[in-house]
């Protein structure tokens, strides 16, 4: 089998006629116990049915076409689902179904396409579960009642592909089902698509057993039940009939009956009859019916075989139904089940268990030879060993596969369940009248109540599933070897001679390598017993194992061989010598790795390994061959490794400077003589020069001499580059010298500093050369990183590392000794910012060098103030510095913490001696007068002693008072002030220690100040400070204190009245403005008192006057007269104010009149100057006319005048006949018309149209049209009421620009008016319906016509037409939803050539949308029938997904489709809808990046998405030249994100050997590709793993079918195929 060895080539003949031996297997797969609680037999069941399903295992068996799955189904209805891997079972899954009231009349099978598996229910129902066990959902075949009836149930099932040529047929398979009453359905199924039903006919023959569909004959072939003891025709009432795709479906052909063949349709009666009657199912009944319950078709379709439930066997041929061959049971081993196994063969199982299989041409003869053999018989005969238990279902769903599911335990329950089911039901019944008759009489006693239960009776089963199969020769032999199974495959080398025993022996050989496995007596037994020496060479070579003796014995064995080629000699004594080295060590992985390289190679990778022991040992034993290679040699020692290790391969100068010998090492001699044997087979083979130096040397040249000093300089670059270790730089260095090379000796100094820096520093990125490059720089950055413990202990390696590096610089500016205290200098200041512990312990190392200066810069740079500072100072000799000390002491006894800097500059400038006495003052923390006492006396003897020529005495004193002065406790305890100001101006004699009086008057101003401009609002404490202060300098300056305290207190009137300035900017802002802006704020203006003494406050001229201006102006502009009125009789008064000039021209200005306007004349005049004399002139003028125009005009407003609701014809122009005078103008309204044209105003057409309206229609009408229409929308007029009146200006305006004036006044009303009703709302919709073409008595009278003319209304741009079509409507009882999906359907037609910005403009000014979608299933279907169709373009189909809900597919993908068509010009939205081909093409423009994101709302697409995407992930699973295979998750995304379809597909479209490589690939990409989800790694994982699992070593599961399970013992299965699926 080509296909199981994973390569395609010729059948050599051997293997051609092994594929002719046929050999039969039998594979125990499960077996497991269960205990069964059984029920009482139903006695209204027929016998013949009875008598054949309960004798049967009561778990259900099914097994995939492809067998590869199998599913058995417990009498508790626990579904299991197992994988077949060779021969061995792996559960998938455990479903626990439905339960059932009689479970052994389900029936349980794979579909064809093995994709689906269906259980039946006692109740007319079938559960369709996918191949994993997944429950998809259920057929039910007609409604029930959940009682059983047996006629109801289901007898048979048959699935078929469904070849339907329509692309839109989303079923793959056809479901035929049988029922027992003779019921005849079939459905059209499918996983994710569900099912439909076809059709369902009722076949007229009586009850039925089982069927057979032949879609090639178009034929049914049915069995009926019948009488064993009548003549039937057709025999064993096989019933035909032709299967049609239109009604009727089901045409009979020829049909049983007891009288023949007949063609009509018998009555339920003679059905009744035919079948027994009633009388027939009872259990003592004489009436003995038959049928077939089972019909098993050949291979080509052709024969046909079927045991009746009476043991009679028939063979029919196909489709004439010929008896070809009948056997008829009377007595001995009775058949029970007939199938086709092979093209030729059958297979007939017995009542006693025994499997009959033999060909058609010779079943005659079996049967008839088995009918007198005993079970005694059958087990003595040797040939015949295919028994099974008593109670066998057999299973063959393909070619040469046989599966048999076998019941033993209680066998008197099987026999009394099957044919003793009256003695049976009887105990039942016995059992339970007992049990319930205790159950009432404990109940009766007071014991609780508990339900009746009909007895049941348990039993204890062991089933087993059993695979016989039917293998040819060399099928078997493949399996063998693949399963490695090699004692199997020796026993069939040895049972037949087409077998080659090498292939074996070579298989297993190699099986055992590649599992590491090799053991010694693997050699002997299986190795030495092939017959190709040269293989065996090879493999003596090159095998791989743990253990050194088999290494040893098969370079024993490959030497051993005379046969063998020179090659493989060479190279196997080559392995000695290697194996010799590594054994001293026990390293066989070393061993391995040497020998597959020369010599010399093994010795460069001992000393690449760092394993100079073995390095040794190889050089000795090949001291010939080495000694040309000692640079190699030393080069290929790691880096890291001490020099004093591989020192004895290092070559030695005597005293004279020759090399007095190359290495040390002492030449060992090889026992084995080896050498010596390659140089012997060199003789004898002189060809083979190239082979030996290949494994001593290589392709490897001679080295030239060998200049060990250059290899020692770059030996110590490469460890410093490699692992910088410098320790080992300075042994190599050292060897060198001891060896007699003194060419190196210059170095060591180099080196030696190199090593010491790295060591100091811990500098893992040094190097050499970095190293002489740097500075004194770098040096001392790299130091000052170091830790202070550090420094202290490299004190003098430091020093000598900086002398070493400035030595090594030149300068001629500056002498060595001053570059060397630079860099100390810059390393102490880094070292000593907090300590001089450091510098303490260079300065005890090196006094020359840390001297006094360095000393200084040290102590200057110092951050340490305070006791640590102090501490520093007394560890070093600073007695020069007993100033910085003294000061110091004051200092820390304040709590003041300096650095020496500060304290040591202050010494030397005022600004720093007056910022160490500020630092004094203000750190005293003084709570009491004599805390504050002392505080002034240490500073004022500071000021006068060590600072005396650098800070005054009065300024320390005034720092002083500052302090005192910021002190919280100041008001409380005036004390304080006198402590350093002089307050008192009488004091006599000036007291040293305070300020004098002038002094101190300016120091509390000050102060004031200050607080006062820090001040933030009115509640500010500092302002009451600020008060304080002024007041206490009252005393010793009384004029400037006044000033302060006036300034205060006019802040304070300010923010009183409101102002939000601060403090400082209220001083600092113009006084005027300010009045000003504080009288406009709220209401201030009525605060007249307050306003005229804040203008004092500011000390404003003339501040009455100004300030009582500016209240008026404020009051003008509020709109106050009281007090307007108020401050003008005081202001009128003032003469020259400007700002009571500005008032009175305001006032002027001004509507109101709040006082005689005389007065403000004479005012204004009198506050005028030059300048603004004339202007003040005119607007007098301008007042006194405004004015006298107020007295005469008095303004009428509109409201009194009522509308006129009559045509009031005019005096002078209406004819006498027609003047109506009870029209004409009331007295009240003539009294308003009277006043009007006295006092009224002239403006305003409004009123005058509707008062004249009252006198004279014809002149309000002329007023009218004067001024354009009111309301023009609407109708609307203010002037009139009537009707006809309003109709008659809108048509007058109508045809005003269209008609001539002097046609148009000779026009009738009546024309004018009609002509302008259509866009009159007054008009109704029904006087409108001519307008429109419409018949409207047959619109009144019809009512059908009616609805329709509605309709078709709604369909138009025109809104009129639209609005009278609601109308209408509403007024007829039509549902207006019809109304607006008629108008949107308009709309979006393309014929009707509507722009998209019009549509969208009446969609929503008609409200559409919101209307259709209150029945948004009948919206969206009418949409996809109707508006569809008419899409052609894009835009057209964009704005048609716009019309769906969120949850429609439409919209979900319109984003997506949108993305398309703007990405791929040409795509075409509407056709992707449509066509799935075209959809697919259109995915293969897609890139992957993309693909990702939009595959979910592709799919979504109804009919399309699905296919498309299904068929482009097939397509890109492999890809082509052109596009190359796509990331699995992108796969897994187009099939809708399920694990199970994606991995059904890669397992559909890849042979086993391709899947496991796709994937295992696929796991790595998956892992590193972002947002996969988890459910999917694992799947794939773990489907990788078990696949790969199953190919190399298939592991056995436990069962979980039944209360307890387990396999058959291995013992039992010695010999045993494991099948593996392809």
């Amino acid at each position: 089998m080509a296909h199981m060895r994973g390569t395609n080539h010729e059948k050599s003949p051997t293997e051609a006629e092994n594929s002719t031996i046929l050999l039969k297997e039998r594979y125990d797969l499960l077996k497991w116990l269960t205990n069964v609680e059984m029920r009482s037999p139903n006695f209204l069941i027929p016998v013949q049915i009875a008598n054949y399903i309960e004798s049967l295992p009561i778990c259900k068996l099914a097994v995939s076409p492809k067998c590869d799955r199998v599913a058995l189904m417990s009498y508790a209805r626990q579904l299991d689902i197992y994988q077949i891997n060779g021969e061995i079972l792996e559960q998938e899954s455990s479903v626990q179904v439905l339960e059932e009231t009689s479970p052994e009349y389900c029936l349980l099978q794979f579909s064809s396409s093995s994709t689906l598996l269906l259980s039946s229910r006692s109740t007319p129902h079938i559960d369709v579960f996918d191949n994993m066990g997944a429950y998809c959902y259920d057929i039910p075949l007609e409604a029930h009642e959940g009682i059983f009836d047996v006629n109801k149930a289901i007898c048979g099932m048959q699935t078929i592909a469904n070849h339907s040529s329509s692309s839109n047929d989303k079923y793959i398979e056809i479901l035929y089902v049988l029922q027992y009453c003779g019921v005849f359905s079939a459905f059209k199924i499918g996983r994710l698509s569900k099912y439909t039903k076809m059709w369902s006919v009722q076949l007229d023959i009586g009850q039925t057993g089982s069927f057979v569909v032949l879609p090639q004959y178009q034929l049914l072939l049915v069995s009926s039940h019948h009488k064993e003891s009548t003549s039937m025709s057709p025999p064993a009432g096989l019933c035909s009939f032709k299967i049609m795709d239109m009604d009727p479906y089901i045409e009979p052909i020829r049909i049983a009956s007891p009288e023949g063949i007949i063609d009509d349709i018998e009555t339920d009666c003679n059905r009744e009859k035919s079948s027994g009657g009633f009388f027939s199912r009872l259990p003592f009944s004489t009436s003995f019916m038959s049928y077939l319950p089972k019909m098993g078709l050949s291979f080509n379709s052709q024969l046909l075989v079927s045991v009746s439930t009476s043991g009679s066997l028939y063979l029919f041929e196909i489709p004439s139904l010929r008896v070809k061959f009948s056997f008829n049971f009377i007595s001995g081993p009775r058949p029970v089940e007939a199938c086709f196994v092979d093209s030729d063969e059958i297979a007939v199982i017995y009542d006693n268990g025994f499997l009959l299989r033999c060909s058609v041409e010779d079943l005659e003869e079996r049967m008839y030879s088995m009918k007198v053999k005993s079970k005694k018989q059958l087990d003595e005969e040797p040939d015949d060993k295919d028994i099974y238990s008593e109670h066998t279902v057999m299973v063959s769903p393909a070619r040469r596969e046989i599966f048999l599911l076998t019941a033993e335990g209680d066998d008197s329950v099987l026999r009394e369940a099957a044919h003793k089911r009256v003695q049976l039901a009887g105990q039942l019944w016995l059992y339970t009248v007992w049990n319930s008759f205790k159950k009432l009489l404990g109940m009766a006693m007071g014991e609780p109540a508990e339900q009746l239960q009909m007895a049941t009776h348990m039993a204890k089963f062991e089933f087993a599933l059993i695979h016989s199969p039917t293998r040819t020769l060399q099928e078997l032999f493949n399996r063998t070897i693949i399963e490695h199974d090699y004692t199997r495959a020796r026993e069939l080398a040895e049972t037949y001679d087409t077998i080659d025993i090498d292939v074996v022996l070579k298989s297993e050989w190699k099986d055992k390598c590649s599992k590491n496995k090799v053991t010694v007596g693997d050699v002997e037994e299986i190795l030495k017993r092939i017959g190709d020496s040269e293989w065996i060479a090879e493999q003596c070579a090159n095998a791989d194992s743990d253990d050194f003796e088999v290494h040893e014995a098969l370079i024993d064995l490959g030497l051993s061989l005379g046969e063998s080629s020179v090659t493989w000699k060479i190279r196997l004594l080559h392995h000695w010598r290697i194996l010799k080295v590594c054994r001293i060590k026990g390293d066989v992985d070393a061993y391995m790795i040497a020998r597959k390289g020369s010599c010399l190679d093994a010795a460069l990778s001992f000393a690449q390994s760092g394993d100079i022991d073995s390095l040794f040992q190889i050089i000795q034993f090949n001291m010939d061959i080495m000694k040309h290679y000692q640079k190699r040699i030393l080069s290929s020692v790691p880096s890291c490794t001490s020099p004093t290790k591989y020192e004895m391969l290092m070559p030695r100068l005597d005293d004279d400077g020759e090399e007095e010998e190359q290495w040390e090492l002492k030449e060992k001699h090889d026992h084995d003589l080896i050498n010596e044997r390659l140089n012997q087979i060199l003789v004898e083979h002189p060809d083979a020069e190239s082979l030996i130096r290949n494994i001593n040397v290589g392709n490897v040249e001679d080295e030239p001499e060998f200049d060990f000093v250059a290899w020692v300089r770059d030996s110590l670059l490469k460890i410093d580059f490699e692992c910088g270790l410098t320790d080992v730089c300075v042994e190599l260095l050292q060897i060198a010298i001891e060896r007699g090379y003194r060419d190196v000796f210059h170095d060591m100094g180099t080196w030696k500093r190199y090593a010491q820096y790295v060591r100091i520093c811990s500098s893992v990125s040094e190097s050499i050369t970095s190293f002489q490059d740097s500075t004194v720089k770098s040096f001392i950055d790299r130091f000052s990183r170091l830790l202070e413990s550090e420094l202290i202990s490299y004190a003098e390696e430091i020093i000598g590392l900086i002398e070493w590096k400035v030595n090594r610089t030149k300068d001629k500016d500056r002498t060595i000794e001053e570059r060397i205290r630079d860099a100390v200098t810059i390393l102490m200041r880094t070292a000593n910012e907090k300590s001089t512990k450091v510098l303490v312990a260079y300065r005890n190392k090196r006094p020359d060098v840390v001297d006094d200066h360095v000393i200084l810069e040290v102590l200057l740079n110092m951050t340490a103030t305070g006791t640590e500072l102090m501490g520093s100072l007394q560890s070093l000799p600073v007695d020069k510095y007993s100033n910085v000390t003294s000061s110091l002491a004051s200092l820390m006894s304040r709590g003041v913490k300096m650095t020496f800097k500060s304290i040591f500059e202050s010494m030397k400038e005022p600004d720093g001696a007056r910022r160490v006495v500020i630092k004094l003052s203000r750190s005293g923390n003084c709570s009491t007068l004599e805390e504050w006492t002392c505080l002034r006396d240490d500073i004022y003897d500071m000021a006068n002693g060590i600072y005396r020529d650098l800070v005054t005495t009065e300024e320390a004193l005034e720092l002083v008072a500052g302090e005192i002065l910021e002190d919280e406790r100041i008001g409380s305890h005036p004390e304080l002030i006198h402590l350093v100001l002089t307050m008192n101006p009488k004091e006599e004699r000036q007291n040293p220690k305070k300020l004098s009086i002038a002094r101190s008057a300016e120091v509390l101003l000050a102060k004031s100040d200050e607080l006062m401009s820090e001040a933030t609002q009115r509640t500010d404490p500092l302002l009451g400070k600020a008060r304080f202060f002024a007041a206490t300098a009252r005393a010793i300056s009384p004029k400037k204190a006044k000033e302060k305290l006036d300034w205060l207190d006019a802040i304070d009137a300010a923010l009183e009245l409101g102002c939000t300035m601060m403090p400082i900017a209220i001083k600092m802002s113009d006084h005027d403005t300010l009045l000003r802006d504080v009288v406009s704020l709220g209401s201030n203006y009525k605060q007249g008192k307050k306003v005229l003494s804040f203008a004092k406050q500011l000390n404003i001229d003339t501040p009455i006057a100004t300030a009582l201006s500016y209240c008026a102006l404020a009051a003008l502009k509020s709109n106050d007269a009281v007090y307007l009125s108020k401050y003008i009789g005081e202001v009128m008064k003032a003469k020259g104010v400007p700002v009571v000039h500005q008032l009175c021209m305001q006032i002027m200005e001004s509507p109101h009149v709040p006082t005689d306007m005389e007065d403000v004349y004479s005012c204004a005049i009198n506050n005028s100057n030059d300048e603004n004399l004339l202007e003040t002139v005119d607007a007098i003028a301008s007042s006194e006319k405004r004015l006298s125009e107020s007295k005469r005009v008095r303004e009428i407003r509109i409201e009194d005048v009522p509308v006129s609701e009559n045509i009031v014809g005019d005096p002078m122009y209406t004819p006498l006949r027609l003047y109506n005078s009870r029209k004409e103008v009331s007295g009240d309204v003539k009294q308003k018309l009277t006043f009007f044209e006295n006092h009224g105003k002239r403006e305003g057409f409004d009123f005058l149209k509707r008062l004249y309206a009252h006198e004279s229609s014809t002149l309000a009408l002329c007023y009218s049209l004067f001024h354009p229409a009111e309301n023009s929308d609407t109708g609307e007029f203010s002037w009139t009421k009537n009707d006809k009146l309003r109709r008659y200006e809108k048509g007058l305006r109508f045809f005003q620009d269209r008609v001539p004036l002097s046609v148009l006044v000779t026009a009738p009303a009546s024309s004018i008016i009609k002509e302008a009703n259509r866009g009159d709302v007054s008009i109704t919709a029904i006087d409108r319906i001519e307008d429109y073409g419409c018949d409207k008595s047959r619109f009144v009278g019809d009512a059908e016509y009616r609805t329709v003319t509605i309709i078709g209304l709604a369909e138009t741009e025109n809104e009129q037409r639209f609005a009278d079509a609601l109308e209408l409507a509403s007024k007829y009882g039509i549902d207006e939803w019809q109304l607006h999906m008629a108008s949107l359907e308009y709309l979006l037609d393309p014929t009707n050539n509507v722009s998209r910005n019009d549509v969208k403009t009446i969609m929503k000014s008609r409200k559409h949308l919101s209307n259709l979608r209150s029945k948004p299933d009948e919206f969206h279907k009418r949409l996809r029938d109707v508006v569809f169709p008419t899409l052609v373009t894009n835009e057209q189909f964009l704005a048609y997904t716009s019309l769906f809900a969120d949850t429609e597919p439409e919209k979900k993908v319109a984003d997506t489709i949108k993305q398309i068509v703007v990405k791929i010009k040409e795509a075409q939205a509407v056709q992707m809808w449509r066509d799935d081909e075209y959809l697919y093409s259109i995915l293969k423009k897609i890139p992957d990046s993309a693909l990702c994101s939009i595959a979910k709302n592709i799919l979504q697409i109804p009919e399309v998405g699905v296919k498309a995407c299904e068929q482009y992930a097939e397509f890109i699973l492999d890809g082509d030249e052109l596009r190359p295979p796509a990331n699995p998750f992108i796969v897994f995304v187009l099939m809708r994100e399920n694990v199970e379809d994606f991995l059904e597909l890669i397992s559909n479209k890849k042979s086993r050997d391709e899947e496991i490589g796709y994937l295992q690939s696929a796991t790595l990409i998956l892992e590193i590709t972002p947002k996969v989800p988890d459910n999917l790694k694992d799947a794939v994982r773990t489907r990788a793993e078990g696949m790969r699992r199953a190919t190399v070593t298939p592991e056995t599961t436990a069962s979980s079918n039944g209360s307890g399970s387990f396999f058959s013992n291995p013992e039992d299965n010695t010999g045993m195929m494991k099948r593996r699926r392809n």
